[in-house]
């Protein structure tokens, strides 16, 4: 049994008009704005690949500028451990 995350990045178009709505998306997948420009936010999320998934899928409408994905780390839980 082992427990796994990825991280990614996302900038996404945030026009003033729609800012409320995407900070509500970002709520709910408890994600962060790391960064907030005039025209954009970027969004750091972490979480199983579903999760990343999901939300990419919910920001593409908005216009998605650029995406930078670690990929999947794990590591067993419990005592075990890799030598």
């Amino acid at each position: 049994d082992y427990v796994d995350r990825e991280m990614v990045l996302v900038k996404v178009n945030a026009e003033a008009k729609v800012r409320s709505e995407l900070m509500q998306i970002i709520g709910i997948f408890r994600t962060k704005i790391i960064d907030v420009a005039p025209r954009s936010f970027i969004v750091e999320a972490t979480g199983d690949n579903d999760k990343v998934n999901a939300l990419i899928d919910l920001l593409r409408p908005f216009g998605i500028k650029e995406i930078a994905r670690t990929g999947c780390v794990a590591m067993s839980r419990g005592n075990k451990s890799k030598k």
